[in-house]
């Protein structure tokens, strides 16, 4: 019996789907004709768009392997134009998708840069991946085009929205609040302002926290709740450290010693912590367990069983609490009723630790597998 003829997908790839924000073509895109189709309808949409090209590019190869007598077939997947998970998300349902209406034996793939390829782990999980195809729109080295392609890239800055709202409105907000400052004759607080909007903003892009809220506004009535939980949290652990902070202010002559002579900090610096624990202790376990509480009623809506974990958590906190309470007093005073109290709450919190992780946790574990199976 011959063995059937090994057949591929040229796959091109839009993953913040230009196709659809610009061309308004439905992906995916499966067919030399179609994708021809939807090639052409971009090209016209905007004549500079490098995914036109690629897709091109993708007839171009699935016509050169039919005519070496290779079958294949070509297709186009688009992700979502503020890229992201979603994104990436919504590729991997197309391309199974597409995977799933023929036998491939493996997946060419045509892009036209590296933020496309980004997605290969996720095709790869589906196919194998046996070539890897980049465009590369050829420009003239004159002076004049390459004015020409720094300016289009000054206008992608202005008026794409993905990028703009960096380019232009932080450093706009900042303008803004430094001339009202400057006005009022308080340059310091111009430089201050300055300082915290871009450390603010560096912040929020560096760990994506946009896109983590963007991704917990999105599941409904239980993202409002993660996201209310973690800014009480946040707010409310910040007020503890401020408290703790004050509280340790307080020691008047702790301070004066480790300001004078940083060596007094070995004299002082138990007694400074002491109070500095002591005072933010309540609060920052609070905001703790609140993010913790957010988390399990987020679970428990969303019938998903890591509630239990999120439980495990709050009891661990009910636990640490009453120790480290008495450390911050031990620190404080250091007398005989303290240690003693340390000692015994040490003891108790341990003793209850082991009996959680010996009795009750495994059996939830279990019956959190048997659930699954």
């Amino acid at each position: 019996m011959s063995q059937a003829p090994e057949k591929y997908l040229v796959l091109c790839v839009d993953r913040d789907d230009d196709l659809g924000a610009k061309a308004k073509v439905e992906s995916p895109v499966v067919g030399r004709d179609a994708a021809l189709s939807a090639a052409t309808k971009l090209a016209l949409a905007d004549p500079e768009e490098a995914d036109a090209n690629a897709i091109f590019a993708a007839v171009r190869k699935c016509d050169e392997l039919a005519r070496s007598k290779t079958p294949c077939e070509v297709a186009v997947v688009c992700g979502e134009t503020n890229r992201g998970f979603e994104a990436d998300r919504r590729l991997g349902r197309q391309v199974a998708k597409v995977l799933a209406g023929s036998d491939f034996s493996g997946v060419i793939l045509v892009s036209d840069g590296a933020e496309d390829e980004q997605v290969m782990p996720i095709i790869q999980s589906l196919k194998p991946i046996v070539s890897v195809q980049r465009i590369a729109v050829k420009h003239s080295q004159t002076v004049e085009e390459t004015y020409e392609v720094l300016g289009r890239y000054l206008r992608m800055l202005i008026f794409d929205p993905h990028y703009s709202r960096y380019f232009l409105g932080v450093p706009g907000l900042i303008f803004i609040l430094a001339g009202i400052f400057i006005i009022a004759g308080k340059v310091f607080e111009a430089e201050l302002a300055t300082l915290l909007i871009l450390g603010g903003a560096f912040l929020v892009r560096g760990f994506g926290i946009d896109r983590t809220v963007a991704g917990l506004l999105q599941r409904g009535p239980t993202g409002y709740i993660r996201l209310f939980s973690m800014m009480a949290a946040l707010l409310v652990a910040l007020a503890g450290i401020l408290t703790g902070y004050n509280l340790m202010m307080t020691d008047t002559k702790g301070v004066s010693a480790v300001l004078a002579n940083p060596s007094g900090l070995l004299v002082y610096g138990a007694q400074l912590t002491g109070y500095f624990i002591g005072g933010g202790l309540t609060l920052v376990w609070g905001g703790v367990a609140i993010y913790a509480t957010g988390a399990l009623l987020s679970h428990l809506a969303r019938d998903s069983i890591r509630w239990r974990r999120d439980g495990f958590v709050l009891v661990m906190l009910g636990i640490l609490y009453f120790p480290l309470r008495t450390f911050s007093d031990f620190l404080v005073s250091g007398t005989a009723e303290s240690t003693f109290l340390l000692i015994s709450y040490v003891l108790i919190g341990l003793a209850a630790i082991f009996a959680l992780t010996t009795t009750i946790y495994p059996r939830v574990r279990t019956r959190a597998t048997a659930e699954n199976e």
